[in-house]
């Protein structure tokens, strides 16, 4: 074979390997683009959030129409309803329901009406359905809390439709809620409720012509429902998820399953996250699954799960008002549709002030111990720190003992009046006087809560 073939051979061999190396190059290329576009899917869901604005924004004008202590009258006509099965109920059937047997939850029509406390309500339209009412909470208590649902075309105070109207028979202030959410309303990186206080009257309109007739229920507090409407109409994402902790310590419990999971019940689901809005788990259960993977690096997963000055504010203001259960219960975690960062939102404060009935003292700490996400987050001295900024800050201002005392200062007309009448005078375990005075003692309680916070972070 001469030297011309050969060279020609050569030069063809190089051509082809050349070909083929470039074909392979830009197959390469090309998936290495395709996977990393692909990762920064994965990313934009599961990755830290540092480059992102995570700020939880809320529309603070939505508290502008609120006056600290305005006392509303609330006017419910009750009415016989019959239920899907044909058995007909009267607002005597709330009577019968029990702690222990609450098999029968009736919900009857009611007409519901609100005035200003210097109005009385007149009679006309008062026979029209516009709302349905239902027993919350303890449906032994010797007065009943209520859930008031407005039909579509109604609108009731401040534009809500769903009226929690609580007795708070269970908290010897009756003012725990209030106080909380009030203080609450004006903070960053946290959404708050209104609340309002109501002086409710029914009347049974199962009863004769002449026994009809509006009784004083004495003093409530509404505290507006976490829903879709509360989401939207407070700047948030009413397409995002919000789940309510029943018996919640970050664990991936059995009972959390995403609904596509052959195994998924609802029920059992709910016993620990009731789902307020919200139908898919993934991203929840993605959150529960990287917090309890000791493999994982905390601080990544803290970061892209959650906002650091919404958690510290949640946590700063639980402490402070000596809120134990919220460790595990009472709160509520809302998650935006686009978002992987769940937010802590602090619903429940019925216990804060058990101190006035009872002289035995709950202690925080011990159960954040038992929470793995705060225990993690607090084992760094960092983070530490971070808390008592918080804490700092908090006390200074927004919590500060002039801040509660102006509060309840606020509160003083609308307690004297309701709570020295029936039948609040009757349900208080104290009188009068001695009642005001606990009053008058929040703001020290509060401030001692803050004492004991700067104990146990010294002592870490």
């Amino acid at each position: 074979m001469n030297s011309d073939k050969i060279k020609k051979i050569i030069l063809g061999l190089s051509i082809i390997l050349s070909l083929i190396l470039f074909f392979c190059l830009y197959l390469t290329s090309n998936l290495n683009k395709a996977l990393g576009e692909n990762n920064e899917e994965v990313d934009s869901l599961n990755k830290s959030n540092d480059n992102k604005d995570t700020r939880l924004i809320e529309n603070k004008h939505i508290y502008d129409s609120l006056a600290i202590a305005d006392l509303t009258k609330v006017y419910i006509n009750v009415f016989s309803t019959m239920d899907n099965e044909g058995t007909s109920f009267d607002f005597s059937s709330f009577d019968l329901m029990s702690e222990w047997d609450l098999t029968s939850k009736p919900v009857l029509d009611a007409n519901v009406r609100f005035v200003s406390k210097d109005r009385n309500v007149g009679e006309a339209h008062a026979n029209i359905p516009n709302a349905t009412i239902r027993v919350r909470r303890n449906p032994s208590a010797s007065l009943k809390s209520y859930r008031v649902k407005l039909m579509g075309g109604f609108d009731g105070l401040h534009g809500q439709a769903v009226f929690n109207i609580d007795k708070n028979l269970n908290d010897p202030s009756r003012i725990a809620n209030k106080l909380a959410h009030d203080l609450i309303k004006g903070l960053d990186h946290i959404a708050g409720f209104r609340t309002n206080f109501l002086h409710v009257y029914i009347r049974d309109d199962s009863l004769t012509d002449e026994e009809r007739a509006f009784h004083s229920y004495g003093l409530y507090t509404h505290k507006e429902q976490p829903n879709k409407r509360y989401l939207r109409v407070h700047g948030l994402d009413e397409n995002g998820s919000l789940y309510k902790a029943e018996d919640f310590r970050f664990k991936l419990t059995t009972e959390l399953k995403n609904v596509d999971d052959s195994e998924y019940n609802e029920e059992a689901f709910e016993s620990v996250l009731a789902i307020r809005e919200g139908k898919d788990h993934t991203k929840l259960i993605s959150m529960l699954e990287d917090i309890n993977d000791e493999n994982k690096n905390f601080k990544e997963v803290f970061s892209t799960y959650f906002n650091e000055d919404n958690y510290l504010t949640w946590l700063a203001v639980n402490i402070l008002l000596g809120n134990v259960d919220s460790m595990n219960k009472g709160f509520l975690l809302y998650n935006p549709s686009d978002s992987s960062v769940f937010y802590f939102l602090a619903w429940d404060f019925d216990n804060i002030f058990s101190w006035m009935d009872d002289d035995i003292e709950q202690n925080i700490y011990e159960e954040i111990s038992q929470v793995d996400l705060h225990r993690k987050y607090l084992e760094d001295s960092e983070n530490l720190e971070k808390l008592k900024l918080k804490m700092d800050e908090l006390i200074v201002d927004s919590f500060s003992p002039k801040t509660i005392k102006m509060y309840i200062k606020h509160y003083k007309p609308v307690l004297l009046e309701m709570m020295d009448k029936y039948p609040d005078k009757i349900l208080s375990t104290k009188q009068i006087n001695e009642y005001m005075a606990y009053i008058g003692q929040v703001d020290e309680r509060v401030y001692q809560n803050y004492l004991d916070f700067i104990g146990w972070y010294e002592g870490r």
